[in-house]
């Protein structure tokens, strides 16, 4: 399993860090036409009232990763994004998803990935509520890119008072 994180702000040395994590998905699959795909919405509980919210960022985990088209490699076709939003508000990019990301040959299956977005979401993760993700106009080269037992998170860094 490969981990990529970008380089990110700090966060101070007295803040709590807490990452809530969305149900399982098993497969999520990503098409040669782009259209957006939804994945599991997160839901943040039990952060304590008084709190300063410093920084957020949203993770993304695959268990396996998996091209289904035995006609040639697969990957990620074009820069693209993994978005989030509070309820009906607006989509914010959460994680840059390179072009090429996750290049696997025909037919292949391999350990699953996970990303962690270095864009700061605090001002649309605000507190305690249900947050939606989607992969906005997810694209790749060849149909499909699967992703098994998919779990999106969004981590918390908070200072109390």
């Amino acid at each position: 399993m490969s981990i990529l994180v970008k380089s990110a702000p700090s966060t101070p040395q007295s803040a709590t860090e807490t990452t809530f994590w969305s149900d399982g998905d098993d497969v999520i699959d990503l098409p040669a036409v782009a259209a957006d795909r939804t994945l599991p919405d997160v839901v943040i509980s039990g952060l304590p009232s008084g709190i300063t919210i410093l920084r957020v960022v949203a993770v993304l985990k695959a268990r396996v990763l998996e091209n289904t088209n035995a006609g040639g490699a697969n990957a990620i076709n074009g820069a693209q994004n993994i978005q989030v939003r509070k309820a009906a508000g607006a989509w914010v990019n959460a994680i840059n998803l390179p072009d090429n990301l996750w290049t696997l040959s025909a037919s292949a299956r391999e350990a699953g990935d996970i990303l962690v977005g270095d864009n700061d979401l605090k001002a649309t993760v605000d507190g305690n509520a249900t947050y939606n993700l989607k992969f906005l106009n997810a694209l790749v080269d060849l149909a499909s890119l699967r992703l098994n037992d998919v779990m999106v998170g969004l981590r918390v860094f908070y200072q109390k008072g």
